[in-house]
């Protein structure tokens, strides 16, 4: 087993532990619910969740740098960096409504990439991964994209960010765009699973903008290894760090592209 692999091993480990946490406070009246604005929510399972999931990495990699989507995180100068989702699709776990996922992906400094990630929806039960090279699976089967070819029939998902209220840049005009001329569109609320749709075949294309790098960063990763593209609205190269993100089939992403970049 590579060092990549023996890496992701751990990811897969993590991100189920962090699952358990994850279903101990789902729709328990024992869950802390708060805000840090009017349509961003975070409770007291995030925290716990990114408390375990940090803890278990500083044991396991002393030296790897975390970033954490509630801050726990660190910065070293090693070559890995990990990018922390404890619990993507805080305002469905909120509700009730059970879709939600914690997404682990690992970037290397040298390869100037993710080479390993995982995502896990505890509710369902499905583990999907990716190491670099290696292909993407969900519990153990391989994963891959959809073969659709024609707009007209194609399934998409996207997201809405937090600035419901920024007519420029909360999605509506994309979306508005895309709806004339496809199957549908699924907002299903989790950035993670929706690009675990995209490799699984369920959905053929995905965009959403505002992100941040551990929302995308293992779903990437795994859109790619199942046979799909990833990159940003003008077709440049993907990085997480860059807040918008275009996944598809491959086969659609050249119309997407346009779709995205039209004026």
């Amino acid at each position: 087993m590579s060092f990549i692999e023996n890496i992701n091993e751990t990811v897969i480990d993590i991100c189920r532990n962090a699952g358990d946490i994850l279903m101990s406070g789902f729709r328990s009246e024992s869950t802390v619910i708060s805000y840090k604005s009017r349509t961003d929510l975070v409770t007291n399972i995030d925290k716990e969740s990114e408390e375990y999931i940090v803890s278990a990495i500083k044991n396991k990699f002393k030296l790897h740098s975390v970033i954490a989507e509630e801050g726990s995180g660190r910065e070293t100068d090693s070559e890995y960096v990990w990018y922390v989702d404890p619990l993507d699709a805080t305002n469905n776990f909120a509700h009730g409504i059970p879709f939600f996922c914690v997404s682990i992906g690992v970037y290397s400094k040298i390869e100037k990439g993710i080479v390993c990630g995982a995502v896990f929806d505890p509710c369902h039960n499905e583990m999907f991964y990716a190491v670099k090279g290696k292909g993407a699976f969900c519990n153990g089967l391989p994963l891959k994209v959809s073969g659709i070819d024609d707009m007209g029939i194609a399934l998409l998902a996207t997201g809405f960010p937090y600035a419901k209220d920024d007519m420029e840049r909360n999605n509506l005009k994309e979306f508005n765009r895309f709806l004339p001329g496809i199957q549908c569109i699924r907002r299903m609320g989790s950035a993670a699973l929706d690009l675990c749709s995209v490799a699984a075949g369920r959905i053929d294309g995905y965009w959403e903008p505002l992100l941040k790098s551990w929302d995308t960063a293992a779903g990437s990763l795994i859109v790619q290894e199942a046979g799909g593209t990833v990159t940003k609205y003008d077709g440049s190269e993907y990085d997480p760090e860059y807040p918008e993100i275009l996944a598809s089939n491959s086969l659609l992403h050249k119309k997407m592209i346009q779709i995205l970049t039209s004026e």
